[in-house]
């Protein structure tokens, strides 16, 4: 297997690592716990690491002010669905922030494109 892959499968294992950790805290009832730790940079720092050394300061700047600009339609898609839930089936409660989250992203994607 070329190493390319390689990073692949570590990327995906520690990111299923962090869901299943996620999920026995929420199932434990560390709901708190669950909320902070589900922005955690663990996945992120390996990626602006990677993305560091691969392409350079200059386009880690440009990856990194996206992701700036990323927790405004993370909010927006969390208020969607806490307004939501518990109202509408919670599959459309989390249809409908995903619907808003992509608007919101799409929105940014064409503004930012512009500006990098």
């Amino acid at each position: 297997m070329s190493a390319g892959y390689t990073d692949i499968l570590i990327k995906s294992a520690l990111g299923g690592l962090l869901i299943a950790v996620l999920l026995v805290l929420a199932r434990l009832g560390k709901h708190v716990i669950t909320g902070l730790l589900i922005s955690v940079p663990a996945i992120s720092l390996y990626t602006w690491w990677w993305v560091g050394k691969s392409d350079g300061p200059e386009k880690l700047r440009i990856s990194l002010r996206a992701a700036m600009w990323s927790a405004i339609p993370w909010v927006i898609y969390l208020a969607v669905v806490y307004a939501l839930v518990g109202r509408v089936p919670l599959l459309l409660a989390l249809a409908a922030g995903v619907v808003a989250w992509l608007i919101v992203v799409a929105l940014f994607a064409v503004v930012l494109q512009g500006r990098s």
